[in-house]
C-alpha cells in the first residue's frame, strides 16, 4: 500500500457474491455470504466482513493489516448506528400509564 493510497469500505451487493467468494477462496475461509462490507484499496477488494457473524477474509497477498483493522472500527460504527434507532423504535411503543 502505497501512502497515497485510497481505502473505500462499500456495502456487499449480488453483484459483489464473485468478489466475497474470490476473498474466501484466497484466505482459505468458507464463502463470505452477504449482508458484507467491502473494503477496497485504490478501487481493488482486499477485505470483507460478514454482518451476519463477523467473519474476516483477506487478500494474503496484499498488506491488510490497518485496513482490517479499519474494517472492524466502520463495521462497529455500522452497529452503533443501528442501534439507537432500535431503542427510538422501542420507546415509541411505551404508553405513559394514567
Amino acid at each position: 500500500m502505497l501512502d497515497s493510497s485510497v481505502i473505500a469500505f462499500r456495502t456487499a451487493t449480488a453483484s459483489d457474491d464473485h468478489v466475497l467468494q474470490d476473498l474466501s477462496a484466497l484466505d482459505s475461509h468458507r464463502p463470505l455470504e452477504r449482508p458484507a462490507v467491502i473494503a477496497t484499496i485504490d478501487g481493488s477488494p482486499v477485505a470483507a466482513v460478514s454482518l451476519r457473524d463477523g467473519q474476516i477474509v483477506a487478500d494474503p497477498f496484499t498488506r491488510t493489516e490497518d485496513v482490517v483493522g479499519l474494517l472492524r472500527v466502520r463495521v462497529a460504527a455500522l452497529a452503533a448506528e443501528r442501534e439507537p434507532r432500535r431503542r427510538r423504535a422501542g420507546l415509541r411503543r411505551l404508553r405513559l400509564a394514567a
